[in-house]
């Protein structure tokens, strides 16, 4: 099995930098320092590097394995479920903490997320909570609408909608690819993608927060499917067009919708470059190696699957904490938060990490008598290499 090992840092700091976007999200902070109104931007670049990123590694997943679709989809399961369910459950615990820590409006008008608040509140109660708990529990969440069910993608765990949008993804991608070896299945799978993300912006399938039914994300997981079938023939480079990335990077200012993806050009030009010749290119390639293949960044982002799950429940208890047990206001929470949140998070992440994600993973490996079921490679280097383990959600 070859791993881009790089992914496992890309990974790590897209997690990290959701922690901080949601820190500003859900604690109004913005309100207070309107400086930090700035980590929007990271909410528009995250979610679609993640999903370019997952069509790239489950292509790549299954184009190694070539197993059955029973061993890659309970796998794939066993990968994600357990960890999930044990999130699930503390953020059913911090939601109500966070519904009771702004009952009174204790911040006056700053109140986080007024709107999705309001929904969420309504859905903690009688049988539509029996419905948020059901579409959980199934990991169907995410492709329930609001006008169904409201604040479905966002009640109780709120990054947890992109779990289930991989789920739906992990059903369908073995299909993608088997349609994909024909010219007439390209043609059709295109169509479809385009149609169904057509569809999705036009509100056709409901009202959404974020892209979290298949079809409202198709172009993103497109982008990494078709990228891992063509790297193999993509030729090596002995010098990074470092001129021509700044003049992309500007013309992106212009369209950020496109920042994703030029992130995602910027970062397998970088992979395809292999004993630069010049200065400036060998530099790029030493700094991006510390950021992307250092200890401390692959660390983080075999974790990283946990700190994107478990950040928000542990937001939620440390703002509770403030308001309801110390009555703090907004400018000594946010502070307090900035401190405390990342630091319990590290922790949280470590100890799901090794008694909850790790044990899922190694049960889905002796189930099917995989190899090397005992643990990962712990190798560092940017290009492709043998290591064992390899999956798409964040920090997996």
């Amino acid at each position: 099995m070859k791993h881009f090992r790089s992914l496992d840092g890309v990974r790590g700091w897209l997690a990290w930098s959701t922690l901080v976007y949601h820190m500003v999200l859900l604690s109004d902070a913005d309100q207070w320092m309107p400086i930090l109104a700035y980590a929007d931007v990271i909410g528009h670049v995250r979610v679609p590097c993640f999903l370019i990123i997952s069509g790239f590694v489950i292509t790549h997943l299954l184009l190694e394995k070539k197993e059955p679709y029973l061993p890659y989809i309970t796998r794939r399961f066993l990968r994600i479920y357990p960890l999930y369910i044990c999130c699930l459950a503390l953020g059913i615990f911090a939601t109500y903490l966070h519904f009771a820590a702004f009952a009174d409006h204790p911040w006056g008008n700053y109140v986080p997320q007024p709107g999705i608040l309001s929904d969420e509140v309504a859905g903690s109660h009688g049988s539509v909570l029996g419905w948020h708990l059901l579409a959980h529990l199934t990991m169907t969440h995410g492709l329930i609408s609001n006008n169904v069910l409201p604040a479905s993608q966002y009640m109780f765990l709120g990054p947890a909608w992109q779990v289930s949008l991989e789920w739906q993804f992990y059903l369908l991608a073995p299909l993608i690819l088997i349609g994909l070896r024909s010219q007439r299945g390209k043609v059709a799978l295109a169509l479809l993608t385009v149609i169904g993300f057509a569809a999705f912006q036009k509100g056709w399938f409901g009202v959404f927060y974020d892209p979290s039914f298949l079809p409202g994300a198709g172009p993103y997981f497109a982008v990494g499917i078709a990228t891992r079938l063509v790297y193999p023939k993509l030729p090596t480079l002995s010098a990074y067009p470092a001129a021509a990335m700044i003049l992309a990077a500007g013309l992106m200012l212009m369209a950020p919708r496109l920042i994703p993806f030029f992130m995602w050009v910027a970062f397998i030009i970088w992979l395809r470059v292999e004993h630069a010749t010049d200065p400036v290119s060998r530099g790029i390639d030493r700094c991006a190696d510390v950021a992307l293949n250092s200890k401390v960044a692959r660390y983080l982002g075999t974790r990283s699957y946990s700190t994107y799950l478990v950040h928000e429940p542990i937001i939620h208890i440390v703002v509770y904490v403030c308001i309801k047990q110390f009555a703090l206001g907004i400018g000594p929470t946010v502070a307090i938060m900035f401190i405390t949140v990342p630091i319990i998070t590290l922790g949280a992440s470590i100890l799901l990490y090794r008694y909850v994600e790790a044990p899922g993973i190694a049960f889905g490996k002796r189930l099917f008598n995989e190899p090397g079921a005992s643990g990962a490679s712990n190798a560092s280097t940017k290009s492709p290499s043998s290591v064992p383990n390899i999956a798409a959600v964040p920090g997996s």
